[in-house]
């Protein structure tokens, strides 16, 4: 659906959420459809608008129904709904997304989206950087950055956006990116989609609806992207940590699974002609993204590594082993999402781990997954940040790291991940002196295998 399709005195819209993406769907119709009747509607109690209606309160979708919208825009955090299914079948349903890509299209724009269950905030980052690093005119946008639909006039000839694109923003879309990229796949989101085979099938429309000039980027070790892939009908191009132009030491990223971040990104490189010693440097020189092994510095003589992002098991199990024996405390827990984290307990045991710190909601869980596995541990529960840090000092022994990586999301204790990697940055530097302000990695004592060049 095309922006100039939304305008007319006869259009009667509704936008269905009124968070980031919301509030630049409003500015995007305020500009391209002006004559519009706008409404706004929000599941908030309170929320409220100066210049517009407004549809809230427990049962605000039934309302929504009653009003018989021409268009419903709805943003990605709101979940599914059996409603959603009728307003599909009536074609008033679509998304921001999906208006950006709809009112681009043929312009000569160039879209790389990219998704993964891990890795695809990085990705997309690193492309980025790429872009920019050869002279490219490029965006950053989507589930990173500014919502697409906020950048649609940038869009022409020699224009490229590369967006990160989650599940939730996939689900309702029925055009696909020309450049596919997935990072990886595993279990996510479920309480959001149900099951993972729906999960699997909103992330299959990044590659559905290609056409035999588009390309997938993915993932070959992962059966998952493998899936989605598939689903492409343009040329379909695999990779793997093998494929990096550069070594793990040779850059300022931990964990070996960037390497298959560096090696996706440079796939797109070579599709692009992006020259090699252009990418190398980038490479070299990309310091990764707030809250994703984040190393903190040394505060009470320890290493604090903040891995918020972390709302998985695998995630989780990621962090250990990017850091290789040098966890002695880890903090995990959060919104219990139903995975299962028998896995994670597995790899604490065979881990430097002495000390695990448990959040509420599916901290019980995770604490039977490790009983279960053997793992010599003592266990900690904490109800804020604050209690957390006081017993991670207490508790971590002088050159160790303690790692914030809860293998859970965020919502009930936190808003979201960033507000819970900034709550443990400030709790760990309040009222601190910082004892040593960046370590050299051998100090460390990392696994030489994570960092010798490959």
């Amino acid at each position: 659906m095309h922006l100039r399709d939304l305008s007319g005195k006869n259009a009667n819209i509704c936008i269905l959420g009124f968070g980031k993406e919301g509030r630049a769907t409003l500015r995007a119709l305020e500009k391209h459809a002006p004559d519009a009747a706008v409404s706004l509607a929000d599941s908030a109690p309170s929320f409220s608008h100066p210049e517009y209606p407004v549809v809230t309160g427990e049962r605000y979708l039934e309302e929504i129904d009653s009003h018989h919208f021409s268009f419903i825009i709805k943003s990605p955090g709101i979940p599914p709904h059996p409603l959603f299914d009728r307003w599909r079948k009536e074609k008033r349903l679509t998304s921001g997304t999906q208006i950006f890509l709809d009112s681009i299209a043929g312009t000569g724009t160039t879209v790389i989206g990219v998704t993964g269950s891990k890795g695809k905030s990085t990705t997309a980052s690193l492309i980025f950087e790429l872009l920019t690093a050869a002279g490219k005119n490029a965006s950053l946008v989507g589930n990173i950055g500014d919502p697409a639909i906020a950048h649609v006039e940038e869009a022409g000839e020699g224009v490229t956006f590369v967006m990160e694109m989650s599940s939730y923003q996939l689900m309702d879309l029925d055009r696909s990116p020309h450049i596919a990229v997935v990072t990886s796949f595993f279990p996510e989101h479920l309480d959001y989609h149900g099951n993972l085979e729906a999960y699997l099938e909103a992330k299959k429309h990044i590659a559905r609806f290609q056409n035999e000039e588009d390309l997938v980027i993915y993932n070959g070790d992962a059966e998952g992207a493998r899936d989605i892939a598939h689903e492409g009908k343009g040329r379909k191009v695999s990779f793997g940590p093998h494929d990096s132009p550069v070594g793990l030491g040779d850059t300022k990223l931990l964990g070996r699974h960037n390497l298959g971040n560096i090696a996706a990104a440079w796939k797109v490189a070579q599709e692009l002609g992006i020259p090699r010693e252009v990418c190398v440097e980038v490479f070299r020189s990309f310091r990764g993204l707030p809250h994703r092994l984040q190393d903190l510095g040394v505060f009470h003589g320890i290493r604090w590594v903040d891995d918020a992002i972390s709302t998985t098991p695998e995630s989780a199990i990621a962090a250990l082993d990017a850091l290789g024996g040098c966890v002695a405390t880890i903090i995990l827990g959060g919104q219990d999402r139903g995975n299962d984290f028998a896995g994670l307990g597995n790899r604490i045991a065979r881990s430097s781990v002495r000390h695990v710190i448990l959040f509420p909601g599916s901290g019980p869980r995770i604490r039977k997954a490790i009983e279960e596995s053997k793992a010599n541990v003592a266990f900690h529960d904490a109800g804020s940040m604050e209690e957390t840090v006081r017993i991670a000092q207490a508790s971590t022994p002088d050159g160790t790291i303690c790692l914030l990586s809860t293998a859970s999301p965020s919502y009930g204790m936190f808003k979201n991940f960033e507000e819970k990697g900034e709550q443990f940055k400030q709790c760990i530097e309040s009222g601190t002196a910082r004892i040593t302000h960046e370590l050299q990695r051998p100090h460390l004592h990392l696994r030489g295998t994570e960092h010798a060049p490959m």
